[in-house]
């Protein structure tokens, strides 16, 4: 038997093997006690599960207190920050970072870093230039190695 449950770190519906007492969420690594985790459906059969967790995600209202996909922002900053939030490794969220940054083939700037992570971007540059991650090729214009 599989169930479906949020995630207490993400919110992240997933499905469950009812038959384990845990699992960690593959979202952001958070860990489910599942004798403890409130059951939202139940199936035998898991493509179902996840078959409603795909339509149903959307809906407004599915589970109480989650946001619909349809009121997540889709700009760039917005879209960034929510993938490294979901990346519980430190160093796996700097890489993916430096990734999208460096899409366009022309580097980022700590000024990019800063609109996207206000906070810590400079603890970040930091970080990026002593894991060998990034170089600067040209002052304050940084290149993924």
């Amino acid at each position: 038997m599989f169930g479906v449950i949020l995630c207490s770190g993400c919110g992240n519906p997933r499905v469950i093997d009812l038959a384990s007492t845990s699992s960690r969420c593959p979202r952001c690594g958070g860990s489910a006690d599942h004798r403890r985790a409130k059951v939202h459906l139940r199936s035998d059969d898991q493509a179902e599960l996840r078959a409603a967790i795909w339509s149903l995600n959307s809906t407004p209202g599915f589970i109480p207190g989650q946001e619909s996909k349809e009121t997540i922002s889709t700009d760039p900053v917005s879209k960034l920050q929510r993938q490294a939030e979901r990346i519980s490794d430190p160093e796996e969220r700097l890489r993916m970072v430096v990734d999208v940054l460096s899409e366009d083939g022309e580097g980022f700037t700590l000024s990019d870093l800063e609109d996207s992570f206000p906070e810590n971007a400079g603890s970040m540059l930091q970080g990026m230039i002593e894991l060998g991650l990034v170089y600067e090729p040209r002052p304050g214009r940084y290149q993924r190695l």
